[in-house]
């Protein structure tokens, strides 16, 4: 096809060729003519990835702030070049001026080398108004530059159509942990000057993201949750649906077994898909927080677990043992699918690995068969059991 005979074809057509090709092939089009540039700068800009500190200041100092409301999802990272020293202020800055252009903003994630100055960040926040899908996580090291909680509840909570939201390495603030303060856990400690939220006020405690009225799904990646194996959220709640906790490298396995049962408590009867890394067992003792055992127990009769739709096991963190014992945890919740997925295993091309997949996958099989020919009366809402380890290793039963 001629340059002349492309030309011709009506701009419906161009644009979806254009849907179809890479975005290099996209920018290296729009260069042929001025007509072509001004059609695929929507197409361009639909998606942006900055992934440095540099790259940051390079784009708001040189992209015309007009191409900001072509921009549907935005990933920032702030990471900086080798040997740069910026400060946060001015990374912070610079931030705020991009998103203060992005007037259709459907997708922000964030992963941030340090925190932001919540003075100036979170009046931006609260003009975008059309981000449904955001992401927010540490970069670093969350001992020498975390990303507190209170910064993050703070900017998800002032994001009026939240709807799906991720916090990745967020550290936990002390603050909130009260008494639960483990050897070797990193904390916030300078987080004091964080700015009230107007309905969540100071308690900027990850737990309270539980209030947000529009806010549907949450997950908890690589973030510590111990100091909440007592967590009792007052006030009205948001519906949310579904809810994912990772677990973290620092835990302590009862006390975050503890509090993995209280967020799925505390997630209320509007909950239907629940995914966990943490290998749930029966609650034992409640002594982080120092609070009377009775009161607790209490408060748990009352806040029974959630009826689930879809159950969801991370098989990189749940051993094969942990399995039956977490089944019997959740009998009680009339779950009708239970997925589990080891995802390294999944990805994995090389033979080795495969072969080691095999493995543990007839080891699964064999756990899961042995748990449905003994499962009680009580799975009978159970309709579907899913083992994906990749390749090969996959199998459904459905009853």
């Amino acid at each position: 096809m001629t340059l002349a005979t492309w030309n011709n074809l009506p701009t419906e057509l161009h644009l979806a060729i254009v849907h179809f090709l890479p975005q290099q092939d996209t920018r290296a089009l729009s260069c042929t003519s001025r007509a072509s540039y001004s059609l695929y700068m929507p197409q361009i800009f639909a998606a942006v990835t900055i992934p440095t500190r540099s790259a940051l200041r390079s784009f708001v100092m040189h992209v015309p702030p007009r191409y900001g409301a072509l921009i549907r999802r935005l990933t920032v990272g702030t990471k900086p070049d080798e040997g740069a020293v910026k400060t946060e202020v001015s990374c912070t800055e610079d931030l705020a001026s991009l998103l203060a252009t992005c007037s259709s903003l459907s997708s922000l994630s964030l992963s941030l080398a340090g925190s932001l100055d919540a003075s100036v960040i979170t009046p931006v926040f609260n003009s975008l108004t059309t981000v449904q899908q955001f992401e927010i996580g540490c970069w670093g090291q969350e001992e020498a530059a975390p990303v507190s909680e209170r910064i993050a509840v703070l900017l998800a909570a002032s994001l009026p159509s939240l709807t799906h939201l991720t916090l990745s390495r967020i550290t936990r603030s002390a603050l909130h942990t009260g008494t639960c303060i483990l050897p070797g856990v990193p904390l916030v400690l300078n987080d004091y000057d964080v700015p009230p939220h107007p309905v969540l006020g100071d308690e900027l405690c990850i737990p309270s993201l539980l209030k947000l009225p529009n806010l549907k799904s949450l997950e908890l990646k690589d973030v510590w949750i111990d100091c909440d194996e007592n967590m009792n959220v007052q006030g009205r709640r948001g519906e949310l649906e579904h809810m994912a906790i990772s677990g973290s490298m620092y835990r302590d396995v009862e006390l975050e077994n503890n509090a993995c049962l209280a967020w799925l408590r505390a997630c209320g009867p509007s909950l239907r898909s629940f995914k966990t890394g943490v290998p749930l067992t029966e609650s034992q003792q409640y002594n982080c927080l120092g609070k009377d055992r009775m009161a607790v127990e209490d408060e748990i009769i009352t806040s029974p677990l959630p009826i689930l739709t879809d159950f969801r096991v991370d098989a990189e963190r749940v051993t094969l043992d942990d399995l039956v014992p977490m089944f019997s945890v959740l009998v009680g919740c009339e779950i009708k699918q239970i997925t589990i997925v080891n995802k390294t295993m999944c990805a994995a091309q090389d033979a080795f690995t495969r072969e080691c997949a095999s493995d543990e996958f007839e080891e699964w099989q064999d756990s899961i068969e042995y748990f449905l020919r003994t499962r009680s009366e009580d799975w009978s809402s159970l309709k579907c059991v899913e083992l994906d380890f990749g390749q090969g290793a996959r199998r459904v039963w459905n009853f």
